[in-house]
């Protein structure tokens, strides 16, 4: 499981959330035995770098962001391999616009927007991959109260996901909280097992030699699609280390986040008719 967490992101350019959503959409589908992909809610740390500086000196606590996104793990000629289904939810992730952060003004605030988002599908799944944290930070594995009235649900099935480093090296915590009068234990429980299966794959074609290669969102400064940068990693060999030419939004490692100091968190949202509408990511022709 720690291969989610180091070696798969290495690997891909991305960051563990990318890795562990493309097995919870693999799983989902598995588990449902028809379809090819999840649509999940995600929800963030919010703090997005936007290009307005704020003063956050006077703020306690993280800024939030929820925002729907459908995970497509499949094709028209049938499902993907593990590694392409990853490439696939990595390209879906970067192309939402500023990490989500609009969807709430859209969604919520913009008289013009609302009413046309309010009628799309609500996930039944909600997601949270709250990055790296040490076994202090994680307060001995408190900081998610799983208990049944801890927080009121929201989804059918909530999960939250956290990369603890203790004294034994780092290990991969995740929560599973589900609505107990719509989905059975014995459900969710099979829904995690397929979820460590689709990453015990992603680790196992990696490992195995599975072409791994770029993606168009790796090259933000020409328009390349994945059958252009297929064409010219066959003439061009391997393309190296990409280093940090992706999203540095991938990386969920905030340290404090109550320190206002470790972070430029802008105070001022953009305005609604400066963010798309309704776009791939949230297209209710797509949603299953």
């Amino acid at each position: 499981m720690v291969d989610a967490l180091t070696t798969l992101p290495a690997a891909f350019n991305c960051g563990p959330d990318a890795v562990l959503l493309t097995a919870l959409a693999m799983a989902a589908v598995r588990h449902r035995g028809e379809g090819s992909g999840l649509l999940v809610h995600l929800e963030g740390h919010g703090r997005e770098v936007l290009s307005a500086p704020a003063d956050v000196s006077r703020t306690v606590g993280w800024f939030t962001t929820q925002y729907p996104v459908l995970l497509d793990v499949g094709t028209d000629a049938g499902p993907r391999t593990a590694v392409e289904a990853l490439k696939a939810v990595k390209e879906r992730l970067r192309s939402v616009p500023n990490g989500g952060i609009g969807w709430g003004l859209l969604r919520h605030l913009n008289p013009g927007t609302a009413p046309v988002l309010a009628e799309l599908p609500v996930p039944d799944v909600r997601f949270n991959y709250l990055g790296r944290l040490t076994a202090g930070d994680a307060a001995g594995g408190a900081l998610l109260d799983g208990a049944p009235d801890a927080v009121p649900l929201g989804h059918a099935v909530e999960i939250d996901a956290l990369a603890v480093e203790g004294a034994d090296g780092l290990r991969l915590e995740a929560t599973f909280s589900y609505a107990e009068e719509v989905l059975a234990e014995a459900d969710v429980r099979e829904l995690a097992r397929l979820w460590r299966e689709g990453i015990a794959a992603l680790a196992r074609e990696t490992a195995e030699g599975a072409p791994i290669g770029a993606t168009p969102s790796d090259f933000p400064l020409v328009d390349l699609s994945m059958d252009q940068l297929a064409m010219l990693e066959g003439d061009l060999g391997d393309l190296g280390d990409l280093g940090d030419l992706g999203d540095l939004g991938d990386s969920e490692d905030f340290g404090d986040p109550g320190d206002p100091s470790d972070s430029g968190v802008p105070g001022e949202l953009p305005g609604a008719t400066d963010l798309p509408g309704p776009g791939p990511a949230t297209d209710p022709e797509d949603r299953r």
